[in-house]
């Protein structure tokens, strides 16, 4: 279902009868996601108020511990309204805005929890439907969770559905994520996973995420295993070298 609207929130206004909303957590030209209070329970939430658009209610029905809990759904003055669980975290696209520059591993370790994320889903019969940076959500410790689940796009059953999307909608990510990273320090490997029309390509998001896993020698994940040795050698040999010189000067 799609919805048009022009208005929005403002600081403690209360949708509902039941959720003041505090402050604003970011916006795009069709949403708003403001940190709220529940009421009636007395606990924070978030509050996503859906200007124009699809409601992107299906991760509801998902009950996974990585996917961002949905606690209710309501309207207010036309809009579509979405709480959810509020955590201490940032959304990609926002920490894109704060640490443009990237490392290979810290990429690789995102893309690793999204794509298990999406895996389990799928085995639930739930694709994603929209995988960008706003819909994935960085932890202090740099783990993820995603929110924003559109679901199948008609019926809801139980029967086969296509997981390409999902999996090309990974992949376009990881591209993304990789030009925020020096061209040096990334695998051919990596960007190749990255290609849509490289070949051999993954055919399901389980043989992406275990690509990503065990990446070959070399690549982001394994590549610190063989230069911190040398560098630490290279360092040790300077330090004898130069203490050295010192005894006999």
């Amino acid at each position: 279902m799609a919805l048009q609207q022009a208005s929005g929130g403002a600081p403690g206004l209360v949708i509902a009868d039941r959720y003041r909303l505090d402050q604003l957590s970011g916006d795009t030209l069709r949403t708003e996601v403001w940190e709220g209070w529940d009421l009636t329970l007395a606990r924070p939430v978030m509050v996503k108020l859906i200007h124009a658009g699809d409601i992107p209610t299906a991760g509801g029905r998902l009950g996974l511990a990585l996917v961002v809990d949905l606690f209710d759904v309501t309207r207010h003055e036309g809009m579509a309204v979405l709480v959810f669980e509020r955590l201490e975290c940032w959304p990609l696209n926002q920490l894109l805005q704060q640490r443009p520059v990237l490392q290979p591993d810290e990429v690789s370790s995102w893309m690793v929890g999204v794509a298990q994320i999406v895996e389990s889903a799928h085995h639930c019969g739930i694709p994603h439907g929209a995988i960008t940076t706003s819909n994935i959500l960085v932890l202090a410790d740099g783990s993820v969770r995603l929110t924003d689940f559109r679901g199948r796009q008609t019926g809801t059953g139980d029967g086969p559905f296509d997981t390409q999307p999902d999996l090309l909608a990974l992949c376009f990510l990881l591209h993304d994520l990789l030009l925020h990273c020096s061209r040096s320090v990334v695998s051919n490997f990596l960007w190749s996973l990255a290609d849509p029309d490289a070949l051999p390509q993954p055919d399901s998001v389980l043989a992406f995420r275990l690509l990503l896993e065990h990446q070959p020698e070399g690549s982001s994940l394994t590549k610190r295993k063989w230069w911190w040795p040398v560098v630490a050698s290279g360092l040790f040999v300077v330090g004898v070298t130069a203490l050295s010189w010192l005894l006999i000067t």
